[in-house]
């Protein structure tokens, strides 16, 4: 957690921040010795000095003047204005824990109440079990989690339900089974398929030219689309965009502004290739940022109009890209129904790759707690921000840490650009 520590530090020093930002809420689940609660999310929210802001406190189920600067980390008991849930374990694939699961906070910003959800969705485990039919068994596992956490959201003390936006790695993907179909023109005689030996179990599937040179290959953890793998995804994506229906069950419930960037997964973590995307998974756009259609009547497309994109186009900030949404609410100040704007609500799609490196010092994990520091015991008394954890992890664990020193060192630079090129 060392790595997340000084990034935050590092940020909460710049002068926009500082300045601008009088009081703001920063929670980080981040004891993963609970594996029935741990999520490994992460949320920041920063309000400005002329807001006038309460939260939600789901213990004593009311409202509360947002006065301070807060930052919460650990097991997040203490944390009463933050709702936490994992999802059950049937939900997961194969019946396997992992993080997955949503958190909830909820707002009121001159009478108007909102709820802010952070989610994370199961992801594609093999590429090959993915391509097996449409929809894929993941979007299935996908399409249930979904489900829950929008039942689950709490209603209002009048019993009605909240406006509300929710975010994060939806880990939404392309319909891989008929991807497949297009780029291999339902021509089976071009698709060879290998199985493993002695065994019925297909392992690798080449998709070939009728040159007979290889198109397009796929294994458990590999896609590659040969020649033009980062031009289908990144350059021309209304091809790509054909396959992407996985969110349209929930059109009903969910509003999405135009998606014009490029898919946010997965990109290369390598310095000098911030464009390209890995040939692990087929490029997706996994994180998203949603509004519930209560919400959506509530932005102002007059006095501006929305910016949803990605940040961070040409630096490398891990293996997803932040998506952000900037947009202007209308919020009704007094009886008279006069209106004031609240400008420039930034969202960001949580990336939670960050909020889950550990320290490699021996095989005995320390017990976290639940920590609550202000700012300026961040500042004078140079308090950790996260508690350090100790436990042993395998060889793919030291490098994903490698990686997210990098993602961190350089989302500072895309976070501060972003800051000074968004006006207020």
């Amino acid at each position: 957690m060392h790595t997340l520590d000084h990034f935050l530090n590092d940020l909460l020093q710049l002068p926009e921040i500082s300045s601008d930002f009088t009081r703001y809420r920063l929670y980080f689940d981040s004891d993963y010795s609970s594996q029935d609660t741990f999520t490994a999310l992460g949320s920041a929210y920063f309000i400005r000095q002329n807001l006038s802001v309460q939260q939600w406190n789901f213990t004593t189920s009311s409202f509360q003047t947002v006065v301070n600067r807060q930052i919460f980390a650990g097991n997040l008991v203490n944390a009463q204005a933050l709702r936490r849930e994992k999802y059950p374990r049937d939900f997961f694939p194969e019946a396997k824990w992992s993080r997955k699961g949503f958190t909830q906070t909820r707002w009121q910003i001159h009478g108007f109440i909102f709820d802010l959800v952070n989610v994370h969705l199961f992801h594609d485990a093999s590429n090959l079990l993915a391509i097996e039919g449409s929809p894929s068994i993941y979007s299935k596992f996908r399409r249930s989690a979904l489900q829950y956490t929008l039942q689950r959201l709490s209603l209002d003390p009048s019993g009605k339900t909240v406006p509300y936006v929710i975010f994060g790695d939806f880990n939404f993907r392309l319909d891989a089974c008929r991807l497949i179909e297009y780029i291999s023109n339902k021509r089976n005689d071009l698709i060879d398929k290998i199985k493993e030996e002695n065994s019925d179990e297909i392992t690798k599937m080449i998709i070939k030219h009728e040159n007979n040179k290889p198109k397009l290959t796929i294994k458990k953890k590999e896609f590659n689309l040969h020649d033009n793998h980062d031009s289908f995804f990144n350059i021309n994506t209304q091809q790509a965009r054909m396959f992407d229906f996985e969110s349209s069950s929930f059109h009903d419930h969910l509003f999405e502004y135009e998606r014009t960037f490029p898919p946010s997964y997965p990109y290369s973590e390598e310095q000098h290739e911030a464009r390209s995307y890995l040939r692990a998974r087929c490029p997706a756009w996994c994180d998203r940022i949603l509004l519930s259609h209560s919400f959506k009547n509530f932005v102002d497309t007059q006095a501006k109009q929305p910016i949803y994109d990605i940040m961070g186009y040409d630096v490398c900030v891990g293996d997803h890209k932040p998506v952000y949404l900037s947009l202007t609410i209308r919020l009704v100040q007094d009886v008279n129904d006069h209106i004031q704007t609240f400008k420039h609500l930034t969202l960001t799609s949580n990336t939670t790759t960050g909020l889950h490196t550990s320290d490699i010092i021996d095989n005995k994990s320390q017990e976290i707690q639940s920590v609550s520091t202000n700012h300026e015991d961040l500042l004078t008394k140079k308090l950790p921000l996260l508690p350090t954890t100790s436990v042993i992890t395998n060889e793919d664990d030291q490098r994903t840490i490698l990686a997210h020193h990098i993602f961190h060192a350089n989302i500072k630079h895309t976070f501060l650009r972003f800051i000074r090129e968004t006006p207020v």
